[in-house]
Order: C-alpha cells, then structure tokens, then sequence
C-alpha cells in the first residue's frame, strides 16, 4: 500500500497518530496533494466520515485543504452539512468557508436552504450575515433556493435575518429581496409559479417589489395566472396578489429602461459635468476615498473663508470689503462651495447610496448656513445676489443626487 492509500485510510478512520506517521516517511505529502486542482483531500475524506477531530487537524496543517474542491466539485464543508458538529467546528477555523462555491456555484448557504436545514442555515446568517449576498451560476439567491424547493421556514429566516441585517442598509436589503435570476424572475415571481399561497403572503409582508417584471415582461400576478392549473386552485394566491393591489404587466407604469437612459437627450447637467460624472462613475473605492478627502478640505477650507472673511468684519457685524470687492471674493467662493458640495453628492449617491439620503439633510443645512452667513456680513447693495443663490442650486444639487441613484439602480438592475 503506498502512502496516499495509507493517508486515505488513516484519514477514513481518523487515525492522527496515522496521519503524522505517514508525514514522517514523506514531509511533503500534504503538499504534493495541494497542487492537484480538484482532488478529495484527506479533510474531504475526513469530514464525510465524521472524524472532525481528525478534520480539525489536517485543516490545522493545512488550511488551503478546507477550499478545496473535489473531482464532484465540492468543499470539505459541502460534505459535513450531514454533521452539524463537524460544520460548527469548521466555521469555528473560518467562518468564510460559509461563502466557499461549490457546484453549480451552490455555497453551503443555498445547500442548507434547499434542504430547510433552519439550524445551520440560521448559524451560517449569524456567523457570515454577508453570505446571503452569494449567487449560484443561475444569479440565485439563496432565497430563490428556498422559494424554488418550497421551503417556507427557510424563506421565513431568510427574509427576516435580511431585514435585520440591513435595517440600516435598506436599500441593499431591498435589492437582495428583489434580486433577480438569470431569467429575471424575483423570489417573489417563482413562489407565484409554485402556487405558494403562504409563500407569497410572506414576501408580501416583507416589502418585496409586487410589480417587478421578468425578462418576458411579467409580474407575478401575471405568472400565476399563466399557469396550466384551474382557478379554484389558485385563486387563494391570486387574491392575496389582487389584495395586495398588484398590477397586471399591461398596466403596470413602465420604468424607463437604461438603453432608453442613454439614449435620451442630453441635459444641461450632463453637458455641465459629463466628463466629471463619468469619471466618478467608473472610480475605484480607493480613488473615490481620496477624491472624497479632497472634496471636504474644499468645502472646509471655502466654508471658514465665509466665517473669516478678508479685512475683517465691522462693529456692525457686515464685511469690512467694499461692495466690489466683497462680490469679487465671495462670489467665486461660494461657487466653488457649490460646485463641491455636487461632486460630494454625486459620489456619495453613487458609492454610498444607503447613507447618501441621510446625509443629504446635514450637508444641506450646512449650505444654508454658509449662504446665511454671507447674507449677514455681505454690504448691503451685495445682500440680494445671495438671497437668490439658494434657489438657484438647491435643485441642481437634488438633480444630481437623482440622477446618480437612477443610474446605479439601472446598472445593478441589468447586471
């Protein structure tokens, strides 16, 4: 027998002294079997057996084994899901081994919601809350996993964990809830082709998007009216669509599509900042943090020239400058404040669309007090340029962050 059959054997049996014995005839053993793209290393070996002590020491020796695929395309962890203990003690090592893909693209995450395995799928939320970000080759959730093997309690902790989860990231939340496969079919869209009626009163009451259409331009309700079944048998579930005031495709607003975004005239905005735009669009996170620095010391440096202004300010608390002079230095200063403050918004609203919305509230009142300022210290025959200002760019700002949020929605959407 020679030393692979040896360590299979040991590892079968879970034999630690075995295992080190074979290590001494041959140091590199372990090594050797790590260069085989897919093979069933002894952790495979191991954990369908059940000998975790084992596992834990071969994954000890060799950590890389434990993402490893097999020739069946599957990781250690996809073969433990049998053994509740053995997967707890491997999430114990690495809790990212929740995200490792599998055949089909499947993480144990979509594995353990297909089974309705609610134990492990709940201590896989807990452990990894970002695994259920994770989609098969299908762009399956898994959600659309649960949904697709009628597995009700699974969806039900699913949906909540994600509610929980995200509570402070809603529109991430909602985007997972109305992910779409690669047939443009939401959650919501295969609980209606099953004919689940308690399946989609649970979507329902999670918020999910009732009028979203798949890739043929159906919504649910029109789904489940398709099907090949007769009306008593689904009208439970098509009354709960109908309560819930769901929309027929053929009534339903349609959303402008992002070919028809593109394709649409181009608007003084896009003509003012085009080429600004773009280059926010396309920006990696370590640019758009550097550039975000940038922006700041500019609205930083712009908003104290207002509160200190050149020469000073009278005992009567306006401008020591002169008429001219005040317009010629606030003027150029208050548009460069603006003109950052978009750029902020505009990254904001496109890298960080959860918190931009809240932000927006305090960076407003942070450019209505410096207009206020200026409006206090400017000469008098000045004051009605700035009383005109805010009415001028608050709308352009609110454009902006629009038109930054409509365009990461398109492309999320389409990816």
């Amino acid at each position: 027998m020679d030393l692979s059959e040896k360590l299979r054997e040991a590892a079968q049996e879970g034999n630690i002294d075995g295992l080190y014995a074979i290590i001494q005839e041959d140091p590199y053993i372990l090594e050797s079997i790590d260069k085989v793209p897919f093979e069933d290393t002894p952790l495979h070996v191991a954990v369908a057996a059940g000998h975790d002590d084992f596992a834990m020491e071969i994954m000890n020796l060799k950590p890389s084994f434990a993402r490893k695929l097999n020739k069946g395309g599957y990781s250690p962890i996809h073969l433990a899901l049998q053994n509740e203990k053995t997967v707890r003690r491997l999430l114990a090592a690495d809790k990212g081994l929740v995200r490792v893909k599998g055949r089909k693209g499947y993480t144990p995450l979509h594995c353990v919601a297909e089974q309705g395995n609610l134990r492990l799928l709940a201590q896989f939320l807990v452990d990894c809350p970002d695994c259920v970000q994770d989609v098969t080759i299908l762009n399956e959730t898994a959600l659309h996993v649960a949904a697709r093997s009628n597995k009700l309690e699974a969806l039900q902790v699913l949906t909540q964990s994600l509610r929980r989860t995200y509570f402070y990231s809603s529109s991430l939340g909602k985007k997972l809830l109305n992910w779409k496969d690669k047939d443009g079919d939401t959650v919501l869209h295969i609980a209606a082709s099953n004919n689940l009626p308690q399946m989609i009163k649970l979507l329902l009451d999670s918020k999910v998007n009732i009028n979203k259409t798949n890739s043929r331009g159906k919504t649910a309700l029109d789904v489940i009216r398709e099907l090949p079944v007769c009306k008593s048998a689904k009208r439970k579930a098509m009354d709960i669509l109908l309560e819930a005031e769901d929309l027929n495709a053929s009534l339903t607003p349609r959303a402008q599509s992002l070919h028809e975004l593109l394709g649409s005239k181009i608007t003084f905005l896009e003509r003012a900042f085009g080429e600004v735009f773009y280059d926010i669009t396309n920006m990696s996170a370590e640019r758009s943090s550097a550039v975000l620095v940038i922006l700041v010391l500019i609205l930083t440096s712009t908003y104290q020239a207002t509160l200190s202004p050149p020469g000073g300010v009278s005992q009567g608390g306006k401008s020591a400058l002169s008429s001219t002079s005040f317009l010629f230095f606030y003027i150029p200063n208050t548009i460069a404040f603006i003109i950052t403050l978009i750029l902020t918004l505009w990254l904001l609203a496109f890298h960080a669309s959860g918190i931009s919305t809240l932000l927006l509230v305090p960076l407003l009142l942070l450019y209505f007090c410096l207009l206020s300022s200026t409006f206090d210290i400017s000469p008098t025959s000045a004051v009605i340029i700035f009383g005109v200002l805010p009415f001028l760019s608050l709308p352009v700002m609110l454009r902006v962050m629009g038109h930054a949020q409509r365009i990461k929605k398109y492309m999320v959407e389409e990816v």
